[in-house]
C-alpha cells in the first residue's frame, strides 16, 4: 500500500511541476512578446486617453482587477505622460500633426484638461496641426477637442447621444437618512463651519439650502469656463451656444436634423466624414500606411523617446514634485490615495536628501482624515524650518484636508478651475439602540466612571461623550484657522469669514487670499526655484516605490491577467468610490476634514 501511495505521491508531484513549467512558460510568453512600435519618419501621432486622466495613477490589484470586468474604474491615464508626449512631439520633425481619438476618455477636471490644452497649443505653435475625430463627443471629450483646429464626427457613426451633447456641470452626491432609518441607525454629526456638508448626507435626504447656495455659485462658475473655453475656442457667440446648450432637444426637432448636423450648423464642429475620407486627409499630411496612414500613439512614442531607466544627474540641484492625489487616510496607503505615514516618508525622503533644495506639492484631494492631514502638514512645516522651500500647486481640487496640508507652504499656486476652500471640521458617530430594540435586543451594564459606556455603540450616544466630541471638533476647526491665518497672512477673523466649510474657485480663493497666484505646476516650481536661489535644477518625482519582489509579482499576474478574457463582474465597483472612502472614515469616531460635493460631475 504505502508503494502505491508514493507512486501516486510522485506522480502527483510531476503533474504539479509540469503545470508549474506550463504557467512559467505561458508568463515569460506574454512578458516578451508585447509589440513594440517603432515611430515612422513622418507620422501622426494620436493622443488617445482612456477612462480618467489623473495627477496620479491608482494602484490596483491585478487580480481585483481582473475579476472587476472590462467596466473596472481603474481605467486611468496619467495626465503628465498626455502632456510629456505633446511637448515632445511638438519639437521632433518626425510627428507632423496630433489626431486626438477621444472615445474611450471618460473624464477629469478642468484644470487637468486646461494643461493638456496648453500642450497642444504649444504644439500647434510650432506650425504643426491637431485633429479631432470621433463618432460623437461628450461633455469632457468635446472640451478637449476644442483644442483641435479642426474637429470631424464620423458620418457613418451611430451613437446613442451623436454629435455634441453637453447637459451641463453638476454636484449629486447621495443622502442616506431614509436609508439608515429603516436600519434604526441614529448617525450623530458634530461639525464645525456653517457650510460643512459632507456630514449632511447621513442626516438629510436633500441638499440643505445653504449647501445649496454653494454648490450652485460653484457649478455655474466652473460650467461659465467651461463655455468661455468653447466660445473663444470656436469663435462662437455666447448668445448662440447659450441657446445650442439650454434648447438642444427643441432645436433638435425645429431643424428636423440629426445630432452630427445640428453640431455643424451651430459652428461647434468643421465637417462629417466618413471613415475613409479621414484616413484619406490624414494620408495627405504623412503618406500611406497601407491601406492606412503613418502613425504612432503617444504611449509608443513616449516608449520610444524615454530612456528605459530615467537619466538623473547626480551633479545638479533638484526640486522635487510630490503629488498628494486622492482622500487623505491613516496609515500606509497605495498611490491613488493619500497616506499619512507614507506622504510623510517622502516629505522625510526629500529633507534628508542634499541635492534636493525644494518641495513642490502637487494636491489633487478632497480631504479625508484631520491626524493624517496635520501628519502631512507637520512634515512639510519641518521642511521649511530645515531651509527648503514648500509650494504648494493645486490641481483639480483641493479642500478641506487637502487645503489644510497646503495652509502654511510658502506660496500656493491654483487654476483658476481648482475647488478649494471648504475650511471645515466634522466628526460622526453612529449608535444602533433603535436596531437593537426593534430586534428586542437590550444593552445594560455597569461601568466605573460616567464615560465608561462612551464606544457602547448599543445604547444611546453618551451626552458627556458627544460634549467631548463637540469639543474636539471645535479646537480642531480653531487650530485650521489659526493654520490658515498663520499661513496665508490673515487676522483670524478674516480666515474664519472666508472658512465655515465654504467651497470656493480658484478665481474666488485668490480674492479671499487664500492662494497667492493663479497658475499651473510649471509656476509652482519656477516659484520655488527663486525661493530656494537655484538658477539650474532638475525636476523629479518623488513617488511610492514597489520592492524589486512586488514589481516582478505585479508585472507577471498584469501580464498574465492580459492575456486572459476579463470576468464581466464589476465586484467591486457597485458602490460609489466616494461613498466607499466616507464610509471608511466614519467606521470609529474621528475627527474629519473631507468635501464630498467637491468632485463636479464632468
Amino acid at each position: 500500500m504505502r508503494k502505491i501511495w508514493n507512486v501516486i505521491t510522485a506522480t502527483k508531484n510531476a503533474l504539479g511541476n509540469l503545470l508549474f513549467l506550463g504557467i512559467i512558460a505561458f508568463i515569460l510568453f506574454a512578458v516578451f512578446t508585447s509589440e513594440t512600435q517603432s515611430v515612422p519618419e513622418s507620422a501622426v501621432m494620436i493622443v488617445n486617453p482612456e477612462g480618467v486622466i489623473v495627477e496620479q495613477t491608482r494602484t490596483v490589484d491585478p487580480v481585483e482587477q481582473f475579476l472587476g470586468g472590462n467596466n473596472q474604474v481603474a481605467q486611468e491615464t496619467l495626465g503628465r505622460d498626455l502632456v510629456e508626449a505633446i511637448d515632445l512631439a511638438a519639437n521632433d520633425e518626425r510627428i507632423d500633426a496630433i489626431a486626438l481619438d477621444l472615445s474611450n476618455l471618460a473624464g477629469s477636471t478642468l484644470t487637468q484638461f486646461d494643461d493638456i490644452g496648453e500642450a497642444l497649443n504649444r504644439f500647434k505653435a510650432e506650425g504643426k496641426p491637431v485633429y479631432a475625430f470621433g463618432d460623437g463627443y461628450s461633455q469632457s471629450q468635446y472640451y478637449l477637442a476644442t483644442f483641435a483646429d479642426k474637429i470631424y464626427i464620423d458620418k457613418d457613426a451611430l451613437p446613442t447621444l451623436g454629435g455634441v451633447f453637453l447637459p451641463g456641470f453638476g454636484s449629486y452626491p447621495l443622502y442616506l437618512k431614509s436609508a439608515l432609518d429603516k436600519l434604526r441607525v441614529s448617525m450623530h454629526v458634530i461639525k464645525a463651519g456653517t457650510y460643512k456638508d459632507a456630514a449632511e448626507i447621513f442626516v438629510r435626504d436633500d441638499m440643505s439650502e445653504l449647501s445649496r447656495e454653494s454648490n450652485q455659485a460653484l457649478v455655474d462658475f466652473l460650467w461659465d469656463s467651461y463655455l468661455a473655453q468653447i466660445a473663444n475656442a470656436r469663435d462662437l457667440p455666447r448668445d448662440r451656444l447659450n441657446e445650442y446648450v439650454n434648447r438642444y432637444g427643441p432645436l433638435l426637432l425645429d431643424a428636423d436634423s440629426d445630432p452630427a448636423q445640428l453640431a455643424i450648423d451651430q459652428g461647434l464642429v468643421d465637417n462629417l466624414l466618413s471613415r475613409s475620407e479621414w484616413r484619406q486627409e490624414m494620408q495627405s499630411i504623412v503618406g500611406t500606411e497601407g491601406d492606412s496612414y503613418h502613425h504612432v500613439t503617444y504611449r509608443a512614442y513616449l516608449s520610444s523617446v524615454r530612456p528605459p531607466i530615467p537619466v538623473i544627474n547626480p551633479t545638479t540641484d533638484k526640486i522635487a514634485v510630490i503629488v498628494a492625489k486622492g482622500t487623505i487616510l491613516d496609515g500606509e496607503q497605495d498611490a491613488g490615495d493619500i497616506g499619512g505615514d507614507s506622504l510623510a516618508r517622502l516629505i522625510r525622503q526629500a529633507r534628508n536628501s542634499d541635492a534636493i533644495k525644494a518641495i513642490v506639492l502637487r494636491v489633487d484631494s478632497p480631504g479625508g482624515s484631520s491626524s493624517a492631514s496635520e501628519l502631512i502638514r507637520s512634515e512639510l512645516a519641518e521642511t521649511q524650518a530645515a531651509g527648503k522651500p514648500v509650494v504648494t500647486s493645486m490641481g483639480g481640487y483641493a479642500a478641506s484636508g487637502g487645503y489644510w496640508i497646503a495652509s502654511t507652504s510658502n506660496k500656493i499656486f491654483a487654476s483658476e478651475t481648482t475647488i478649494t476652500g471648504s475650511i471645515g471640521v466634522f466628526a460622526t458617530f453612529p449608535t444602533f439602540e433603535r436596531t437593537m430594540d426593534y430586534l428586542g435586543v437590550n444593552s445594560d451594564g455597569v461601568g466605573t466612571t460616567p464615560l465608561s459606556d462612551a464606544f457602547n455603540v448599543f445604547s444611546e450616544i453618551n451626552p458627556m461623550f458627544e460634549m467631548t466630541l463637540q469639543g474636539s471638533v471645535n479646537r480642531t476647526y480653531q487650530k485650521f484657522l489659526a493654520l490658515v491665518s498663520d499661513g496665508r497672512g490673515l487676522t483670524l477673523e478674516e480666515a474664519d469669514s472666508v472658512a465655515q466649510g465654504r467651497v470656493w474657485s480658484g478665481t474666488k480663493a485668490l480674492e479671499h487670499g487664500l492662494i497667492d497666484a493663479i497658475g499651473g505646476v510649471d509656476d509652482a516650481v519656477a516659484s520655488a526655484a527663486v525661493l530656494a536661489d537655484l538658477s539650474d535644477y532638475d525636476v523629479v518625482y518623488l513617488e511610492q516605490e514597489l520592492s524589486p519582489k512586488d514589481q516582478i509579482i505585479r508585472q507577471i499576474l498584469q501580464s498574465t491577467l492580459s492575456a486572459l478574457p476579463a470576468l464581466e463582474t464589476n465586484l467591486f465597483s457597485v458602490i460609489p468610490a466616494d461613498l466607499r472612502a466616507l464610509a471608511e472614515l466614519t467606521k470609529t469616531p474621528s475627527l474629519l476634514m473631507q468635501c464630498v460635493n467637491c468632485k463636479v460631475t464632468f
